[in-house]
């Protein structure tokens, strides 16, 4: 049930949504970084939640701007940490 209600919302997610989380954690986004960032949120968020994130992380570091993705990786474990009870 919470998995279906988790897919549910992160289908309604959008790119706007993602500029505006980054921003409210002080890490500003270019265009491409929210495609990718999208991308990966739409294609992977079980893993994120529910396995290793490793290899996806590893992707992404060659993808985006060293600081985003530095900020990026200490805000997601921060979040998961936050809210691991909930899922």
């Amino acid at each position: 049930m919470k998995e279906q209600f988790i897919g549910n919302y992160v289908k309604k997610i959008t790119k706007e949504d993602i500029v505006l989380f980054a921003k409210k954690n002080n890490i500003e986004l270019d265009e491409k970084e929210v495609d990718i960032l999208y991308e990966q949120l739409q294609k992977n968020w079980k893993v994120f939640l529910y396995e290793n994130p490793t290899p996806i992380f590893k992707e992404l570091k060659t993808k985006l701007n060293s600081d985003t993705y530095e900020k990026g990786v200490e805000l997601f474990f921060s979040m998961k940490q936050k809210y691991q009870s909930f899922l």
